[in-house]
């Protein structure tokens, strides 16, 4: 304990000398050791104090992704190689005021005693505005040559053209202003590439959750009465410039709302060619080229120096376009940006495969519906869960480590109406369990029981439809904690499993990576329950339309297909 406390005490010294903000943690995110920079940074923030949350300063999304791959990363890593023993990336505050750019980096004890976590924090803002200012300064001076050099020129031909001039010194003159005239402007042109290059090419680019992104425009937006904003979709893992896309995207929302006198605008990031669509969705008319080219040559605010929304846009080797969506009667206004390739990394091993049950008694069946048996499918608000498991048999032991869940309302995925909690379990974790697990027992060692978190889901859920893939699999322990606790969990349920046996008899593989590849789901980050909530959310979304197109239309008509699945099933078996 002696050379525990000498070593924090040393550490703390050299935190104190620092002028980066720096905190440490343990792998639950714990603070241990702060130092003034990170008091300055976060002054605002009442949760920078030893012992709390670091969650309560950072979005945990991107800090929990992050520490997931740091922990799963091999042994075999080259202490100098950052790439392999560090991760950046950039984050939102908890009150969403800043983007910081994160630096997080392992450090093991060589006493048993466990790992740290070291976080190295920027204020991206105001990093990236002074560049930004800089870079649009050069250009402006630059550009104010033109006018003295095209003068030159000018005055130059009228020397040449003005005949009182004795003639030997005139060609003389003349030849001396024509060769510097000339090379002047083409060493001019050379700069002006010159400094665009530079400036593009130094413009900082950090990965980005874009929930983060998005949530400091809808933030920033706050204030703007008769506007609305709302994040759907799944989010994911940008390479942008933060500060200077969320104004762009901040700038696109008020001239939507202007244009298009809409009051509602959703912003959703989708996947694709390795590129992120940020994608800004209305009821109503599209926005004409003539139009956009006009909020392409907006100034954005003067912590930007004056760049306009195009050459923002074009440090993304980007553009805009605006068409109509495919929901009937909505348009979407587009921004592609860079794809992260960490939206392609998964921290834990192959997932054993779960057993595809066609068993409906845990669910329930049409008979409990009530009134909401003839409702439309698209009229309903549906709660998409996922749990993450210690094994597969819970009369075995096995237990819940997770719970996460996602609201679908409207059609649409409501990206920050989620639900996420981690469970302790009342045994420890097997190691067996540890290679497909994204959890560790230092993780859920001060979590709530599954006691606890069940009450809070259900108050979640509320009288939504709940929406789960082998959903079997999932009740059979959320009904046997609700049986012991005296909890209610009666909502009608619908399983994507049985679903897409209903759309396709003669389909066999049922996995999510296999229905994601059927339906065009990206499957981009799986093996966490909020991953798979999201991806499932999407099957479900594909899987409501090719419904439809087969007369499915009704809650009540959707179960009763699927137990015709689970009987022609039991026959077959």
């Amino acid at each position: 304990m002696a050379t525990i406390n000498r070593n924090i005490e040393h550490l703390e010294t050299i935190l104190k000398e620092l002028a980066e903000a720096v905190i440490v943690c343990d792998r639950n995110g714990r603070i241990l050791l702060y130092n003034a920079a990170a008091e300055r940074l976060f002054q605002n923030s009442g949760a920078l104090s030893p012992g709390k949350s670091l969650y309560g300063i950072c979005a945990r999304a991107p800090i929990e992704h992050s520490l997931r791959l740091l922990q799963h990363h091999g042994t075999g890593r080259s202490r100098f190689k950052p790439e392999e023993s560090d991760v950046r990336f950039v984050c939102a505050t908890a009150d969403e005021e800043l983007l910081v750019y994160c630096r997080l980096s392992q450090i093991h004890s060589k006493n048993g005693q466990g790992a740290v976590f070291v976080f190295s924090f920027e204020d991206m803002t105001r990093q990236i505005s002074e560049m930004g200012r800089q870079g649009h300064l050069l250009e402006t001076m630059i550009r104010d040559l033109r006018a003295p050099i095209t003068n030159l020129n000018a005055a130059a031909e009228n020397l040449k053209n003005n005949p009182e001039m004795e003639p030997e010194m005139r060609g003389e003159f003349e030849d001396v202003i024509f060769r510097e005239s000339a090379e002047l402007t083409r060493r001019f042109e050379t700069v002006v590439r010159e400094a665009e290059n530079i400036t593009n090419s130094q413009w900082p680019l950090f990965d980005v959750h874009s929930a983060d992104l998005i949530g400091c425009v809808i933030r920033g937006l706050k204030e703007d009465a008769g506007i609305t904003v709302t994040m759907t979709g799944v989010p994911l893992w940008l390479h942008a410039d933060s500060y200077s896309l969320m104004r762009v995207l901040e700038c696109a929302v008020r001239f939507v709302h202007r244009s298009c006198r809409v009051s509602e605008i959703d912003i959703e990031a989708l996947p694709g060619d390795r590129r992120v669509y940020i994608d800004l969705i209305w009821k109503g008319a599209s926005i004409p080229q003539s139009a956009l080219d006009s909020l392409l040559e907006t100034s954005l605010p003067d912590a930007l120096a004056g760049l306009t929304v195009a050459e923002v846009l074009a440090r993304h080797d980007s553009e805009m376009w605006s068409r109509k969506h495919l929901r009937q009667g909505y348009s979407l206004l587009r921004i592609p940006v860079p794809d992260s390739s960490r939206q392609w990394k998964t921290a834990a091993g192959p997932l054993p495969e779960r057993t595809q049950f066609y068993d409906f008694s845990l669910t329930g069946g049409t008979g409990e519906l009530g009134e909401m048996r003839d409702r439309p499918l698209s009229s309903l608000q549906y709660v998409v869960f996922d749990t993450e498991t210690t094994g597969l048999n819970p009369s075995a032991g096995d237990e819940i480590v997770a719970i996460a869940a996602v609201r679908i309302v409207n059609g649409r995925i409501l990206s920050k109406e989620r639900f996420e909690r981690l469970v302790r379990p009342r045994n420890p974790i097997p190691d067996s369990s540890a290679f497909f697990l994204n959890i560790t027992e230092d993780m859920v060692r001060e979590a709530p029981s599954i006691e606890e978190v069940l009450p809070q889901f259900i108050s979640f859920v509320d009288d939504a439809v709940l929406v789960t893939h082998n959903g079997t699999f999932d009740m059979n322990f959320l009904k046997r904690v609700a049986a012991e606790s005296g909890a209610g969990l009666d909502n009608p349920i619908l399983d994507t499993l049985l679903l897409s046996a209903v759309v396709d008899k003669e389909r066999t593989n049922h996995t999510l990576e296999s229905m994601g590849q059927w339906l065009g789901v990206e499957v981009a980050e799986t093996h966490t329950a909020m991953g798979d909530c999201f991806v499932t959310a999407r099957i479900f979304l594909r899987l409501v339309e090719l419904l439809e197109s087969c007369g499915i239309t009704t809650l009540g008509e959707a179960v009763a297909a699927s137990e015709r699945v689970v009987e022609e099933k039991k026959r077959s078996s």
